[in-house]
C-alpha cells in the first residue's frame, strides 16, 4: 500500500503556505520582476496572498473522500471471437486504468478503492457491493472490461444493489453497441461514460469529487440580523446564516492590519493599471479580503455570499470586489447579494470544471439578438486554477463610485458556457462565444459595471427569452459535461430558455 496509487486509498490533499519564502521576500520578488503580466504568469500575486493569510479553507479537508472501483468482465477464455477481442489484453489494460485512476486520486486528494479481483459472476459481485456500501463509499467507478457473451450482466447487478450510491460506468471502445447502452441514458444517480479515451476516468473520478465537495461545503450567508442554519438538499450544502454586522465588525478590526497593506501593495502591483482608485481606497480593499478570510474561518465555512450592497449603500464598509475576485482565484467563492443559488453555481464551475466562473448581470441586446453580462468582480483565473491570469485594471465600484472594483479582460472569440442553479436541484445552461469586452468610462454614455462582455449564444433563438439573474460564465464549452454531473447527482438540467437540452 503506497500513497499516491488507486488501490491504496491513500491519496492526500494538503494545505498551506505556497513556499517557504517568507512575506517581504514574496513582495520584493513581486516588485523585481518589474510587471503586471509577468507577475501574475509567474504566480507571485496567488503565493503571496496565501503567505500573508495562510491557506483558504477547503471544503472536504477534515474527512476522508473515498471511492470504489471495479472492473466487470467475462472469465478470461470468453474473450474469443467477440468484443473486445482475443487481442485485447486484460491484465495490461486493467494495470493502465489503475495507473490512471490513481493519478487522478492523488491530483484530486482523494482515495480510490481498487479491487483487482475482477467482477465475473454473481457471487464477486455481491461481494464488492456489500464492501462497498459497509465502507459508506462516496461513489463507484465500474470500468467494462467485456461485450460478450451478456459482458453487462455484472453491470446490472450491481446497479441494483447500489443504493444512493453515484455509479459511474466506463466503458472503452469494444465493450457496448448502442442498444445496450440504450437504458441506461436517463438512469438517475448513474452515467455511463463510453469513449474510446482512456484518460476520460480522471474525468470520472472528478465528477464524483465534485459531488462530495458540493455536499461538504459549508456556505456563509452574510445577511439580516439573525444566525442560523439549513442543509439544501438534493445537493447536502449546508447554509450558515450570519448577521450582516457581523461582518461590518470584522472589517473595523482590520483597520491596522499588516497583512492588509501587504495585500494591498500585491493589488497594485499586479494590477495592468489604476484609474479611479487612490491607496487609501485599495487598502481598505484589501481590508474587505482579510475579513472575508477571518468569517470563513471563525464559522467554520469554505465560501460566502452577502448583502455587500446593503452594507455600501449605507457606507458600512466598502465594496468587497477584489476580496471576491482573490476567493474564486482561490477555487472557492465569494458572490454578490447574497444569492445562493449563484454561489452553488460558482462552486460547481471550481469544483467539477476546475475553473472559476464570473457571476453577471444579464442584459440582453435586441439589436444584436445578443447577450449583455456585467458586473463589478470577475476571477481572473478564467482558463484555469494552474493557467496565466487574465489582466486586470483597477477601477472603483460603478453603482457607487466608491472603492475598487477588478475590470477583467476577457478574450474574444472564447467559447463559453452560461449557467445557473434555478434551484438545488436544477441546473439551466447554454452554450456561445464573446464576441467583445464593453468598456465603461464617465462621459460615453454606457453604465453599468466594470466587467462586461458582448457573447453570442447557441441554439437560443431570442436572447430576451434567457432565465435567470446572476448567471455565471465559464470558460469553455462544458454542455455534455454539466449534463453528465446532473444525471449523476439526480439533478434537472434544461436549456436557459427553458427548452429541453
Amino acid at each position: 500500500m503506497s500513497k499516491g496509487k488507486a488501490k491504496s486509498g491513500n491519496a492526500c490533499c494538503h494545505g498551506g503556505h505556497a513556499s517557504g519564502l517568507g512575506r517581504r521576500d514574496f513582495l520584493a520578488g513581486l516588485s523585481a520582476l518589474g510587471g503586471s503580466a509577468l507577475a501574475m504568469h509567474l504566480g507571485f500575486f496567488d503565493k503571496a496572498i496565501a503567505q500573508a493569510l495562510g491557506a483558504t479553507p477547503r471544503a472536504g479537508a477534515d474527512r476522508a473522500t473515498v471511492f470504489h472501483a471495479g472492473f466487470t468482465r467475462q472469465p478470461m477464455d470468453a474473450y474469443w471471437m467477440g468484443w473486445p477481442g482475443a487481442a485485447y489484453d486484460i491484465p495490461a489494460s486493467q494495470q493502465r486504468y489503475t495507473e490512471i485512476l490513481g493519478g487522478a486520486a492523488e491530483r484530486l486528494g482523494v482515495s480510490i478503492d481498487v479491487q483487482d479481483d475482477a467482477l465475473v459472476d454473481d457471487a464477486t459481485v455481491d461481494a464488492f457491493a456489500a464492501r462497498v456500501k459497509e465502507a459508506g463509499s462516496d461513489g463507484v467507478i465500474l470500468t467494462v472490461m467485456g461485450l460478450h457473451p451478456d459482458g453487462w450482466s455484472q453491470v446490472n447487478r450491481f446497479l441494483e444493489q447500489r443504493d444512493n450510491i453515484p455509479v459511474i460506468v466506463y466503458a472503452p471502445q469494444g465493450t457496448q453497441f448502442t442498444p445496450v447502452l440504450q437504458p441506461y441514458r436517463e438512469m438517475p444517480g448513474v452515467f455511463v461514460g463510453a469513449t474510446q479515451d482512456v484518460e476520460w476516468l480522471a474525468t470520472a473520478a472528478n465528477m464524483l469529487a465534485a459531488i462530495r465537495r458540493m455536499a461538504d461545503t459549508r456556505i456563509a450567508v452574510v445577511h439580516g440580523d439573525q444566525e442560523s442554519e439549513e442543509v439544501l438538499d438534493p445537493l447536502g450544502t449546508t447554509l450558515h446564516r450570519i448577521p450582516l454586522e457581523r461582518f461590518a465588525e470584522l472589517y473595523d478590526a482590520t483597520a491596522n492590519s499588516d497583512q492588509a497593506r501587504e495585500i494591498a501593495a500585491l493589488y497594485q502591483q499586479a494590477a495592468k493599471g489604476i484609474i479611479e482608485p487612490d491607496e487609501t481606497d485599495i487598502l481598505e480593499a484589501a481590508r474587505t479580503y482579510v475579513a472575508n478570510r477571518q468569517m470563513l474561518e471563525q464559522y467554520n465555512c469554505h465560501a460566502i455570499t452577502m448583502d455587500c450592497l446593503g452594507l455600501v449603500a449605507n457606507r458600512r464598509t466598502p465594496p468587497p470586489c477584489m476580496a471576491y475576485m482573490q476567493l474564486l482565484n482561490e477555487g472557492t467563492c465569494g458572490a454578490c447579494e447574497a444569492d445562493i443559488t449563484a454561489t452553488l453555481s460558482l462552486l460547481l464551475s471550481s469544483y467539477l470544471l476546475k475553473r472559476p466562473a464570473f457571476l453577471h448581470n444579464p442584459s440582453p441586446n435586441t439589436v444584436n439578438n445578443t447577450y449583455v453580462g456585467a458586473h463589478c468582480t470577475a476571477p481572473t483565473k478564467m482558463d484555469g486554477f494552474d493557467a496565466p491570469d487574465s489582466e486586470f485594471i483597477l477601477r472603483s465600484h460603478h453603482e457607487s463610485d466608491v472603492g475598487v472594483a477588478p475590470q477583467v479582460l476577457l478574450r474574444e472569440g472564447q467559447g463559453v458556457t452560461m449557467m445557473k442553479f434555478i434551484h438545488p436541484g436544477e441546473l439551466m445552461a447554454c452554450t456561445g462565444a464573446i464576441i467583445r469586452n464593453i468598456e465603461t468610462k464617465p462621459d460615453d454614455g454606457v453604465g453599468g459595471c466594470r466587467t462586461a462582455f458582448e457573447m453570442s449564444v447557441d441554439d437560443v433563438p431570442n436572447t430576451l427569452d434567457i432565465r435567470g439573474h446572476h448567471n455565471v460564465l465559464v470558460y469553455g464549452k462544458h454542455l455534455p459535461m454539466l449534463k453528465a454531473y446532473c444525471q449523476l447527482s439526480r439533478l434537472e438540467i434544461s436549456r436557459i430558455d427553458g427548452e429541453a437540452v
